[in-house]
């Protein structure tokens, strides 16, 4: 094959630089002082767009981003608005940007505002629909904005739904149909005029009535605030039948305005698995006004709605296995929080350090050597936020320890077939543990841990950080119970003079292990002597095995029933806390 010569090469670049729809770069790209024809239209727009809501909004300008799928979307992660010009180029909307960008701009303010308020609307509509990828949120938060706008940008907004009328198809996403038939009623416009006449005449063959049903939907929606849950069930309730395609296929988006919003983060995720005051109150609205049935209400609101909801999470049965993990995990941290304790220093022996001089902190300096007083003394709020000071520590004199008041927790803890998965449901037993070691983190210390069941997983350096550490105990084993005894002993013969508080979180199948073999005893009689504090967690724990191991000297904290672990928590508190003195002599 021939070489191409260098003349070829220059005349295949220009005919790339002459097609018209060859994407040039995939990432966003800034508007405002760019290059684009439309540049100077969204500088234009950005502001009027921003000042509809508020004068004092703190948002990016917008950027050029082809690959968003949409006429425009905001991504309530980082508050980035992103707009397809070649999109809006494509279908004549240039003199739409004002109402577009406001629209976008109306999320951030107000609907949904967050993507903790988005993930709860997602939970209370996976409560009452089967959908796993289709959902309603986007239609509901874009006609609750767009109905705020339409004093001002009705034309503007219709424009972009009408540009995209030949593109709808009743049939693979009737709910979007209906959608636009609300405003066609609520704003008094013709029938067909956003929507199509082709697309109304027969969408109306097939959902007869839907126009009285969108009118009625119109009135009401608005009259039903402040409550955003309120008036999100009562909009799921009335849309709902048109979001069940038959032979239980799932919809297709049709809605040119798909804004996405951005995907909450898992600990958005975490904080709804527990409904609200206000979601309750919506709830209670939505079962005394015939929306839901009692018994969907009474689903929703009992005992076991965390568990139902954490069925209900983003790749949950799928095969990404890490995303409900890590929403379960940042919900024990939550958790945690509720029955938060700190535990008693320990006396240990470090290096003795004094602080340096002041220099500039830079990015990726670590955070901890950041000297605050003497920012805020030096720059002020505002510029020390900005432009931190660091103070390093050296040693005063190298080689000389003093005493540093420091905890360290290992905990073991049963993850065996009698107790519940953490990643699927509440486990008070997994929650007991994570209180235990944020709280010696927290308390500037470690944490370490060891799962068990017949086979132990470990955790085995000493660690600082709460999310990693709440994330390895997200694992789960499921068989029998077989505590790891060699591994308290290595751990004991390791750590020397310098021993962790030791806890272990079980039940009364630790009874048949301790007496499974006599180096058992041993081994737990000589963990109890060196720890400064060795803890016992027993659930349902025989009275007489409890005797036996208060006789070694480890503190027993007996728990009658598993939903008591809150209470364990308070409990395990004053066990650590018992004596005044907790300074080794």
């Amino acid at each position: 094959m021939k070489p191409d010569t260098l003349d070829d090469v220059e005349e295949q670049a220009a005919g790339v630089l002459r097609e018209p729809d060859t994407p040039r770069c995939t990432r966003p790209v800034p508007i405002i002082g760019g290059p684009d024809e439309l540049a100077a239209a969204v500088a234009e727009a950005w502001p009027k767009a921003q000042a509809f809501w508020s004068r004092f909004l703190l948002l990016g300008a917008p950027v050029d981003d082809a690959a968003s799928g949409s006429v425009a979307q905001i991504d309530l992660s980082t508050r980035q608005v992103a707009l397809d010009l070649s999109l809006i180029r494509r279908k004549g909307l240039c003199d739409c940007l004002t109402g577009i960008l406001a629209h976008e701009v109306g999320h951030h303010v107000r609907y949904p505002g967050t993507l903790a308020v988005h993930a709860r609307m997602r939970m209370l509509e996976r409560s009452l629909l089967p959908l796993k990828q289709y959902t309603l949120t986007n239609l509901f938060t874009d006609l609750m904005i767009n109905d705020a706008l339409r004093p001002q940008f009705e034309e503007q907004l219709c424009r972009v739904y009408q540009s995209f009328a030949s593109d709808y198809n009743w049939k693979t996403d009737p709910a979007f149909v209906f959608y636009l038939a609300i405003y066609e009623e609520r704003w008094g416009r013709e029938p067909g005029s956003l929507m199509g006449e082709k697309c109304e005449a027969e969408f109306a063959k097939a959902y007869p009535g839907y126009r009285a049903e969108a009118q009625v939907l119109g009135q009401n929606l608005f009259a039903l605030g402040p409550n955003v849950y309120t008036q999100f069930l009562y909009f799921v309730s009335v849309v709902a039948k048109y979001a069940m395609l038959k032979a239980q296929q799932e919809p297709t988006a049709a809605d040119p305005y798909s804004c996405g919003c951005g995907e909450p983060s898992p600990d958005d995720w975490a904080d709804a698995l527990t409904p609200d005051g206000r979601e309750r109150e919506a709830i209670g609205r939505a079962r005394d006004e015939g929306w839901i049935s009692k018994q969907t209400a009474e689903r929703m609101t009992d005992e076991q709605a965390s568990d139902r909801r954490v069925a209900t999470l983003p790749g949950f049965g799928e095969t990404d296995a890490t995303r409900v993990p890590e929403v379960m995990a940042a919900y024990y941290r939550q958790q945690a929080e509720r029955f938060f304790l700190k535990p008693p220093p320990q006396l240990r022996v470090g290096e003795a350090t004094t602080p340096t001089t002041i220099e500039e902190w830079e990015p990726g300096d670590s955070p901890r050597d950041i000297d605050w007083p003497a920012t805020l003394l030096q720059r002020g709020e505002l510029l020390g936020a900005a432009m931190p000071l660091k103070r390093q520590k050296v040693a005063e004199a190298e080689g000389w320890e003093v005493p540093l008041w420091q905890p360290r927790v290992e905990v073991y803890l049963d993850v065996s077939g009698s107790m519940p998965d953490p990643r699927v449901t509440r486990n008070a037993m997994t929650l007991a543990a994570q209180v235990l070691v944020t709280g010696a983190i927290r308390a500037g210390g470690w944490a370490r841990a060891t799962l068990y069941s017949t086979a132990p997983v470990q955790y085995r350096e000493w660690c600082r950080s709460e999310s990693e550490l709440s994330k390895f105990l997200m694992h789960y084993i499921g068989g029998g119970t077989d505590f790891p005894f060699h591994l308290m002993r290595d751990s004991v013969s390791e750590c020397g003079y310098d021993q962790p508080i030791r806890v272990v979180i079980t039940d009364h199948d630790f009874d048949m292990n301790y007496k499974a073999r006599k180096e058992n005893v041993a081994i737990v009689a000589e963990a109890v002597a060196r720890s400064p504090h060795f803890v016992l967690m027993l659930h349902a724990s025989d009275p007489r095995w409890t005797e036996e191991y208060k006789a070694t000297g480890a503190r027993v904290i007996a728990v009658k029933e598993l939903n008591d672990y809150p209470a364990m928590a308070a409990a395990l508190s004053n066990a650590l806390f018992e004596r005044e003195d907790r300074v080794a002599h």
